[in-house]
């Protein structure tokens, strides 16, 4: 499974994630939908969400890890995640656990989590056939100026296109959400709110290539208000090789890299 800096990461996934309603937008005017933060800077969240819940940098599973999946998590005594792997999992291997991590960096200022993870390894006729995922996280933050809470949550369903071989290619169905709130301690700061939710259809990944999610298709719902305005938008999401998203959402359509979560 491949390793992150679990920590660094959460902290960095929260601040994209729950402050992403903050960043500066164009103005739109559309009279059948009132938002008021351009489809650009949302489809750019959307492409954010992806690349950091779907790789494991916002949560514990990775799509990258096809099948070879963590064979056990747990937390030792300094409170880092322990992850071991298996390169042949068993049929009916199971994982269902959870952990929390709380940390004071100062009088004021205070972070935690709390993460848990349900796996099962599922076969037909004694071969390795897919797998079964639920994962969701749970982050505050609290700062001298911010209160910050994000949650986020997948469930999906992943079967070999070639059962018995770890390096198949799999098809994903499934769902996955974020949702984020930032709260200024000072009452003169607008309370940002943001959710974002996806139902994923028949994405062929591929883990040879680091999870490249080469063809298949999504649909989402995202709506948030804050300081630069509200939005409440619906779209469809084309997977393309090479680790690429075509977004479509009120009629413009925007290309992103997954590895970088930035315009391609």
């Amino acid at each position: 499974m491949k390793q992150y800096p679990k920590l660094t990461f959460l902290l960095l996934a929260c601040i994209a994630i729950g402050y992403s309603a903050c960043i500066k937008s164009a103005n739109i005017n559309n009279k059948s939908n009132p938002s008021t933060v351009s489809t650009k800077v949302v489809s750019s969240n959307i492409a954010m969400n992806l690349k950091q819940i779907l790789y494991g940098e916002y949560g514990s599973f990775s799509i990258a890890d096809g099948a070879n999946m963590p064979d056990n998590m747990d937390q030792n005594h300094k409170g880092r995640l322990k992850v071991q792997s298996t390169h042949s999992p068993d049929c009916d291997f199971k994982i269902d656990t959870a952990f929390q991590f709380s940390l004071d960096l100062s009088d004021t200022a205070k972070f935690s989590i709390w993460n848990k993870i349900k796996y099962n390894v599922q076969c037909t006729g004694g071969t390795l056939s897919g797998i079964s995922v639920y994962d969701s996280l749970y982050v505050t933050i609290t700062s001298n100026e911010y209160i910050v809470l994000t949650k986020s949550g997948e469930t999906l369903s992943m079967k070999l296109l070639t059962p018995g071989d770890k390096n198949s290619q799999l098809s994903m169905n499934g769902s996955m959400n974020v949702y984020a709130n930032l709260q200024a301690k000072t009452t003169a700061q607008k309370t940002t709110i943001s959710s974002y939710n996806f139902s994923f259809n028949s994405l062929i990944i591929d883990p040879t290539k680091d999870g490249d999610i080469i063809s298949g298709s999504a649909s989402f719902a995202t709506k948030g208000s804050g300081a630069d305005g509200t939005w409440d938008y619906k779209g469809t999401i084309q997977f393309l090789p090479n680790h690429r998203v075509k977004i479509v959402i009120s009629g413009s359509s925007y290309t992103y890299d997954l590895q970088t979560g930035l315009a391609a």
